[in-house]
């Protein structure tokens, strides 16, 4: 009797080697068998799912992984182990990601995950965590607009600059990267001939950031402006100002070589992100409040036509 139990054991065994492998070992003591097959319990029972998720997240399969955490949740959303599959998505979307001169999505999506986590299962033991992440995410995405805006730049392609050094501005305000996409929206608008602008945003600048790494080049532009430009009217201590000063959204006129080169910015009302909050605070998406006061400058006299070269669909341009 004692000789057929062994059988069966040895029958049952994910391998003919009874001996497993050093990386078996490593992937949580899970065997080849969580990854093949189509039974009931391999497909529906959540230990399983789980172990076979975290398989691939431990081999660095991430959209692998992804798809199994997905699985989980979907069967098992009431599951204990349920903030812990929806952490491991954000996770693996988050371990995809890697340089800003990317593709971005893998970040918006660790994004949008990591919000999801909050707004479906408060107070989880990752809350902590997931708010340093969505910070992390958002100067990741802060990093690749600039890393855009400073490519138009240097192509003369202003308009495009200014747009996407305004976004990181309008979305991002309270990372450092804000000041210095002021200090670049100010450098843009001088090349574009609208000094007044250049100089609104420099004032915004020195007055909002008063220790950011910029702020030396700021004071230098200022008054590089003035003695230019005698007739700009600027405050003598501009960071003392009661007020700062608040441009007015205009957005730029994208030529389609532009549009090309790199892909639209991405609306975050639509990246399943939670309800914006009444205030702004770090960590988390707000827009200006309504109460804020805003000061509105003239439209601008420089042509709304964006420069233009020529090249061939699929080139940066």
């Amino acid at each position: 009797m004692s000789i057929l139990c062994g059988a069966i054991a040895t029958g049952c065994s994910s391998t003919s080697d009874p001996t497993p492998s050093e990386p078996q070992v490593a992937l949580s003591g899970t065997d080849e068998q969580i990854f093949v097959g189509d039974s009931i319990e391999m497909n529906y029972d959540p230990n399983v799912i789980m172990k076979r998720a975290e398989a691939y997240f431990e081999k660095e399969s991430f959209l692998e992984a992804i798809v199994e955490y997905k699985h989980f949740l979907d069967l098992h959303r009431n599951h204990m182990l349920a903030p812990y599959a929806q952490y491991k998505i954000a996770t693996s979307h988050y371990k995809r990601f890697k340089t800003i001169d990317r593709d971005p999505e893998p970040i918006q999506e660790s994004l949008a995950a990591f919000r999801k986590l909050l707004t479906e299962f408060p107070d989880n033991r990752y809350e902590a965590e997931a708010h340093e992440k969505i910070t992390s995410c958002q100067e990741h995405l802060a990093l690749h607009d600039l890393f855009v805006g400073q490519f138009y730049y240097n192509r003369e392609s202003y308009l495009a600059a200014a747009h996407r050094f305004k976004h990181i501005v309008e979305r991002y305000p309270a990372l450092e990267t804000a000041g210095e996409a002021k200090y670049h929206l100010a450098e843009t608008y001088e090349k574009l001939g609208n000094v007044e602008w250049a100089k609104d945003w420099l004032i915004d600048l020195v007055q909002d950031h008063g220790d950011h790494p910029f702020y030396e080049s700021g004071m230098q532009m200022l008054t590089k402006l003035q003695s230019e430009h005698p007739n700009l009217n600027i405050p003598d201590r501009p960071n003392e100002q009661e007020e700062p000063i608040r441009l007015a959204k205009v957005e730029p006129e994208l030529s389609p070589l532009d549009i090309l080169a790199f892909p639209p910015l991405e609306d975050e009302s639509t990246s399943g992100k939670a309800d914006k909050p009444s205030e702004c605070s770090i960590g988390s998406w707000c827009e200006s409040s309504p109460q804020t006061k805003t000061h509105q400058p003239t439209s601008p006299s420089f042509s709304t036509t964006s420069p233009r070269e020529t090249c061939q669909p699929g080139q940066w341009c």
